[in-house]
């Protein structure tokens, strides 16, 4: 059952956080939610649009759909999560991302996702890291890593391997690219130095 809502769910979250942008109140955001909840219900050709978005895109992570409920929430009036915070969430998927992709893309002889079928060693360093998160009170890193790890205990999606509850491609390549697009403002913002 949750593996044909979470598609709907991925659908309704993107769509809305798509669109947000033209609504001014919070009423009006409600409404567009449940739109887009509508929408993604629509069947096209006997599927639902949430099924065909999932047969171009795949399926998001758990991570990536705590995020986006996270932005969606945000649009409600939930506060955003500061820059600190979102820098070590940032890091924490980037690092993630350099950990399984390079190997998933044949660029390395190990292969960390087999890991993810048995993963108490990964349950074990990666409940190290939600714990350095929240004693540095990054609490977003720290309720996406406990939610998508209870998603994976509970087996909330069609996979049984804890990497695709962790990290998908989108959320690898928005976090790697938004390091490096903080990184190079960081550079920028950096006074000059005057030749002597």
């Amino acid at each position: 059952m949750t593996d044909f809502w979470l598609p709907h769910l991925a659908f309704t979250l993107l769509a809305f956080l798509i669109f947000a942008r033209l609504t001014r109140t919070a009423t009006q955001r409600g409404i567009l939610l449940a739109g887009c909840l509508l929408l993604s219900l629509v069947p096209v050709q006997g599927i639902s649009l949430a099924l065909q978005l999932r047969t171009y895109i795949g399926d998001l992570s758990v991570a990536s759909l705590v995020l986006l409920g996270w932005a969606t929430l945000c649009r409600f009036g939930l506060s955003h999560a500061g820059a600190r915070d979102r820098l070590a969430s940032l890091a924490l998927f980037a690092g993630l991302a350099v950990l399984l992709y390079p190997a998933a893309l044949g660029l390395s002889y190990a292969d960390p996702y087999q890991l993810g079928f048995e993963p108490r060693p990964m349950l074990l360093v990666l409940g190290l890291l939600c714990a350095v998160l929240i004693l540095q009170r990054s609490w977003l890193g720290a309720l996406t890593l406990v939610l998508a790890t209870l998603a994976f205990a509970l087996r909330l999606g069609a996979s049984e391997n804890y990497w695709d509850y962790l990290i998908d491609p989108y959320l690898a390549l928005y976090s790697l690219g938004a390091l490096l697009s903080a990184a190079v403002r960081w550079l920028l913002a950096r006074p000059t130095r005057k030749l002597a």
